[in-house]
């Protein structure tokens, strides 16, 4: 248990909240470059190298149904309207040597965090973005305020969420605990949720943004 804490807090830190840039000038100066490894070519590695899953993958009630992933995202309140694409995980190794794993980061684009739940889907739906650099598509999520919509596209149809949370959590220089406490916004949950996801505040990356908004049919009858 131990050890699936240290890799899903590397996770957390460096690429699953991601939207992260030094600034938006330095970013765009020197692109980084990102090869995702497929989800179906880890057979070779070790255990220990192996990205800690933090979803479980969606289950369907029909055994040959295929998945249908969100396409595209509106904020009308914060004049936003992305495509979304799904986004998976790397390993590397940091200075030490140490293995770690970590989210690709989706350009000029929202990223569907692989085995989140899917829209439709009991449970978490988790959403990335950049905040200052390479589209900057969740650099306003500041502004968002309780009430306000947000629309995920899948399969054609829209789904309707109101959020109903804006948080604001450190992530530079701080205690595992609070890792761990950043970390449960990405977990499963029982609920139905959409959880969008970026750095803040504008021009650095101290902490971390979090929507949290609820199905708009949901909300309307709590």
């Amino acid at each position: 248990m131990r050890t699936f804490w240290i890799i899903a807090l590397w996770i957390l830190s460096i690429g699953l909240l991601s939207g992260c840039g030094s600034s938006a000038s330095a970013a765009e100066a020197s692109p980084r470059a990102e090869s995702a490894i497929p989800f179906t070519d880890m057979s070779h590695l070790a255990a220990s190298e192996r990205p800690a899953v933090p979803f479980k993958a969606p289950v369907f009630h029909q055994p040959n149904a295929q998945p249908v992933l969100p396409s595209r995202l509106v904020i009308p309140a914060i004049k936003a309207d992305m495509p979304v694409v799904e986004l998976g995980w790397s390993t590397k190794k940091d200075a030490s040597g140490a293995i770690f794993s970590e989210w690709d980061v989706a350009d000029n684009a929202a990223g569907w965090h692989k085995n989140s739940a899917l829209p439709g889907q009991p449970g978490n739906i988790v959403l990335s973005g950049h905040n200052n650099i390479k589209g900057a598509v969740f650099r306003q999520l500041d502004q968002l305020k309780r009430g306000d919509e947000i629309q995920l596209y899948a399969g054609g149809r829209a789904y309707v969420y109101t959020v109903d949370e804006v948080l604001i959590v450190p992530e530079k220089h701080v205690s595992e605990q609070q890792r761990r406490e950043n970390a449960k916004y990405i977990q499963p949950t029982p609920d139905d949720r959409l959880t969008l996801v970026s750095c803040w505040p504008r021009n650095d990356n101290t902490h971390r943004i979090i929507v949290i908004a609820r199905p708009a049919n949901l909300a309307s009858s709590q």
